[in-house]
């Protein structure tokens, strides 16, 4: 028995997306360096050296009626030569190309680990195993790049070249020359290798055992966008596939295949947009600012310094007292149902403290833990207006927690310039404005706040001059309908290992931020693997593009996440399946897509959207991960029928507006209406 093992796309592989990518590669180096080449040849170099082997094959059957039965490969100095003619080029020349077109392939060559790994197996064990390949690289050519990979290859096997021997796998001629050689029958012949005619097929119409192999091959998330030409996309889709290959754990690929390529880009984009504005501190707001600043200090600005800064919606909205009505709005709105507790914890962020005065002033003697129902909750938000004692409860405890906020800020020099850049990823930037608000109470205070954001969904009412807002991946009024698992999904690979801050506290002279505790949960899911295959990503695209072509992709790579978000791939689903997620810094962290059962199924169907986000945060992903009847269930046509259902209840027509009138109509409206509307549709 002998095994035979392919070698391009199956032993070893490129790190672009096609083979075509190498010669694009060379383009740009002969443009930047034409070594006295002709300009149309270096302007067009991809093209014409595909044009030259197309007639390079031609040629060879043009110089014998009979070479298509006998000649059915040509070699690389055939192709260079027939390039050479096409263009008058010196010997010298042609020569020069031969090497960099060699070098570039070294370049971009790496070994598969899974079949490198079976194939010395295989040899160790003594089993006879031969490398068979349709190429028209010589044997010096070819030698020289598998040495550069392993040399073990050439060594334990014997190379069947098809630009060497004259026949090729496509024909089947080249799997009957090995049998005849090795004299062995085509029967005892087990191949492996990539392509379905010349791996397979053919073969086994020769009467080979045949193995596919095909991991090599884009997948339709990798492939997205395809343009041959376009050096980015080729090193990019290379890139993903290298990972997906060469990682050794799904929570390393799913980081280097899905959240990289958003993150990078926007990191890039961060660091030249603040040079541009003069600023030479960036704050990264926790806790999406960690894996954001990860990536800074990864790529090493010397004239920049980066800064972490803990805070969160509720550390800051809580502080935040000028409307009063407004505050009592963000104390009682809440993704979930709320309890007696949760309302302590937007007060403070000692909650214990406050649960008798709370139950005193409220009347309500249950457990604090208790659920309200939308009854109570509106009862409550009357008395929170209109009770006197209540209103100086809350707003007692908005200065003391904007007391101990400021003396942080304070520690971590945001009030020392009237300046400061804060970088985060979405999506209306109302910590910022909370933290401008804070700021920028008393009349002697100056500071202005830019920031920058991977998306802007809205903006608030802060004035421009001093409250500016910048946007990479999309601005307001990009999306027709609430983009709510796209933008959610881009949370979940921003997530740190560390929880929430519910507040601040002085320990030995130095403020200090309290954290709640959800980071064990989200380090458990596999934090460190899938930060890794970011940094895998971040490192190896470095290599090949700058930081302007890197910015440049990600319209491209917001197109994927956008495809992927409605026809998720199973990586994507699997992994981000289970991650701890909640929507509420102080809820209960579910798993962000998981399988579901039928019942559940069917309770999402008949549920309001609030309901629907505590059985998943992203349909689509949980109908990949769910059995066949759960899938067919939760189909389209079936929705539909559940929408009808749900259309009696006012939500229904807030789901018919569009998106950008939603955003319109809660900033224009009076503050009076928009808060009967919400209390209406809570009912």
């Amino acid at each position: 028995m002998i095994y035979s093992f392919d070698i391009f796309d199956t032993l070893i592989t490129r790190r672009v997306g096609t083979p075509r990518g190498v010669f694009v590669h060379l383009q740009r180096r002969l443009l930047a360096d034409p070594q006295g080449l002709p300009p149309e040849l270096c302007r067009h170099f991809a093209h014409e050296r595909v044009a030259a082997e197309y007639a390079a094959r031609i040629e060879a059957r043009e110089r014998d009626p009979q070479a298509a039965h006998q000649v059915e490969e040509i070699d690389f100095a055939d192709i260079h030569a027939c390039l050479g003619r096409r263009h008058r080029l010196a010997d010298a020349d042609i020569e020069r190309l031969m090497e960099l077109e060699l070098a570039a392939e070294a370049e971009f060559l790496y070994g598969v680990p899974e079949m490198l790994t079976r194939f010395r197996a295989l040899a160790e064990r003594g089993e006879r195993v031969v490398l068979i390949s349709d190429m028209y690289l010589r044997r010096q050519d070819l030698k020289r790049l598998l040495d550069g990979i392993d040399p073990f290859l050439l060594e334990a096997a014997p190379l069947y070249l098809s630009s060497e021997i004259k026949l090729n796998k496509a024909s089947g001629r080249l799997f009957e020359h090995v049998a005849e050689v090795e004299g062995v029958a085509l029967a005892e012949i087990r191949h492996i290798g990539d392509n379905p005619i010349s791996d397979i097929s053919r073969p086994r119409e020769k009467g080979c055992q045949v193995t596919l192999f095909d991991a090599c091959h884009l997948t339709p998330d990798e492939a997205f966008g395809a343009n041959e030409d376009d050096f980015g996309w080729q090193v990019s889709a290379g890139v993903l596939r290298e990972s997906r290959l060469t990682l050794d754990s799904d929570r390393a690929r799913l980081g280097a295949i899905h959240a990289a390529p958003l993150l990078l880009p926007f990191v890039h984009w961060v660091i030249d947009h603040a040079r541009t504005q003069g600023h030479d501190r960036l704050y990264f707001l926790a806790r999406d600012g960690q894996v954001l600043l990860d990536i800074a200090r990864r790529l090493g600005p010397a004239d920049l310094e980066t800064r972490y800064l803990h805070v969160s919606r509720l550390a800051c909205h809580r502080c935040v007292d000028q409307d009063y009505e407004a505050l009592v709005d963000w104390i009682l709105v809440s993704h979930c149902e709320m309890s007696l507790i949760d309302i302590a914890h937007r007060l403070s962020a000692r909650p214990e403290t406050l649960i008798e005065r709370l139950q005193a002033a409220t009347g309500l003697t249950d457990s604090p833990e208790t659920p309200l129902d939308a009854r109570t909750r509106r009862r409550l938000r009357t008395l929170f207006v209109s009770d006197p004692e209540l209103k100086a409860l809350v707003l007692e405890q908005a200065a003391l927690e904007r007391a101990r906020l400021l003396d942080y800020l304070d520690q971590e020099g945001l009030t020392e310039s009237d300046a400061v850049c804060l970088v985060d990823v979405g999506w209306s930037g109302t910590i910022q404005d909370s933290l401008h608000a804070i700021l920028n109470a008393e009349e002697s205070s100056q500071v202005s706040l830019h920031g920058l954001y991977w998306g802007l969904m809205g903006q608030a009412r802060a004035g421009a001059a001093t409250n500016r807002k910048t946007a990479f991946a999309f601005q307001p009024g990009r999306f027709w309908r609430d983009p709510t698992a796209l933008r959610e999904i881009v949370e979940c690979f921003t997530a740190a290992d560390h929880g929430s801050t519910l507040g601040y506290e002085a320990r030995d002279g130095v403020h200090h931020p309290i954290l709640n505790a959800e980071g064990a949960e989200i380090r458990d899911w596999g934090l460190s693997e899938f930060r890794a295959g970011i940094h895998s990503f971040t490192d190896r695209l470095g290599q090949w593009l700058t930081p302007a072509e890197i910015m440049a992709l990600m319209p491209h790579y917001f197109s994927r996440l956008e495809f992927l978000v409605e026809r998720p791939s199973l990586l994507l689903a699997r992994e981000i399946g289970d991650f701890p997620y909640s929507p509420d810094p102080t809820g209960r962290l579910r798993p962000f897509a998981p399988a579901l059962s039928l019942g559940e199924a069917l309770t999402y169907h008949l549920s309001p959207g609030a309901r629907r986000g505590a059985i998943t945060r992203w349909r689509q992903g949980s109908l990949v991960n769910s059995a066949p009847p759960v899938r067919l269930l939760m189909s389209s046509k079936v929705n539909r029928v559940s929408g009808l259902l749900r259309a009696v209840h006012p939500r229904a027509l807030v789901r018919f507006l569009p998106y950008p009138v939603l955003m319109w109509l809660k900033q224009r409206l009076p503050t009076p209406m928009l808060r009967a509307a919400r209390a209406m549709l809570r009912m």
